[in-house]
């Protein structure tokens, strides 16, 4: 079973950066919105309004970045971290950081920096708040990344992760796998399935071996906004391991397959259900 390493991972989301940028972020948005809720950035609850330092990891082009700024106080610090430079500069751009050189807001307390879930460069109690949105299923080791996360925060700190949830609440991610199926195709891949982490049990285990006292786990699911079928084709099947498949097959063997996603992609928002996915977050206190 293949596992991509740090700097598979990197190369892997910068070049799909702007692609995932443009179809898939504002599906995560709703998610990230979640765990910043659960870290009490949004709300006045007991102590929730008094964190002082946010932590975020593999911010992405910066969706949950803009939430957090949105609604964190001022005096509160942000810094939002990626593994992929390119990532970087779509959150920059996003945020208005015209100067390539500035990797910081200083009147709302922000900073970006480039660098890895799985060795963060930062001192032992550095934050009191840590998120990560989509990435504790994609890295080399979810186990470290915990620890990782477990180490910068101060004891009463609070992080929140998510990752895929069960595939079968989740037809947005299963339904080209599905329909290559039908026609004979095998990607005969042998990598980690995305969906590894998806038990509520299992990450919560991992969560409580990293150290954290207190885990709470949930599902949410998040309809994408595609609105038929030809939308989904364009989407799914323009990531980097997708296209590379694409290049092994003949013109009619992918015709087909295309044709009979799109063709499946319609007959199930005919019948008024969502195209969609399933995200697993734990909110874990140290």
């Amino acid at each position: 079973m293949k596992v991509l390493t740090s700097e598979e991972l990197k190369e892997r989301w910068s070049i799909f950066s702007k692609n995932y940028q443009h179809y898939n972020e504002c599906a995560t948005a709703p998610v990230a919105f979640i765990l910043i809720t659960s870290l009490g950035v949004t709300s006045e609850f007991g102590d929730n309004n008094k964190c002082k330092s946010i932590l975020e990891v593999a911010c992405g082009p910066g969706a949950g970045t803009k939430l957090c700024l949105d609604y964190k106080k001022d005096s509160t610090k942000l810094t939002s971290t990626d593994i992929s430079n390119e990532m970087i500069q779509l959150t920059k751009e996003k945020l208005g950081i015209t100067n390539q050189d500035s990797n910081e807001i200083s009147e709302l307390n922000f900073k970006i920096q480039q660098c890895n879930a799985e060795q963060l460069p930062f001192e032992n109690g550095s934050f009191d708040r840590y998120f990560s949105n989509f990435c504790l299923h994609l890295v080399a080791s979810p186990e470290t990344m915990l620890k990782e996360a477990y180490r910068v925060l101060e004891v009463g700190g609070i992080a929140a992760f998510s990752v895929w949830g069960r595939p079968e609440n989740s037809n947005q991610f299963t339904i080209v796998k599905k329909m290559a199926e039908e026609i004979g195709l095998n990607f005969g891949t042998q990598s980690r399935s995305p969906f590894h982490l998806n038990d509520a049990n299992k990450i919560r285990q991992l969560a409580l071996d990293a150290g954290f006292s207190r885990v709470l786990v949930g599902y949410t699911f998040v309809n994408s906004p595609i609105q038929n079928g030809e939308e989904y084709s364009k989407v799914f099947l323009s990531n980097p391991d997708m296209q590379s498949f694409i290049k092994t097959l003949d013109n009619d063997t992918f015709s087909l397959w295309k044709s009979k996603i799109v063709n499946h992609v319609d007959q199930i928002l005919s019948k008024g259900e969502f195209i969609g996915s399933e995200a697993t977050y734990i909110v874990c206190t140290k």
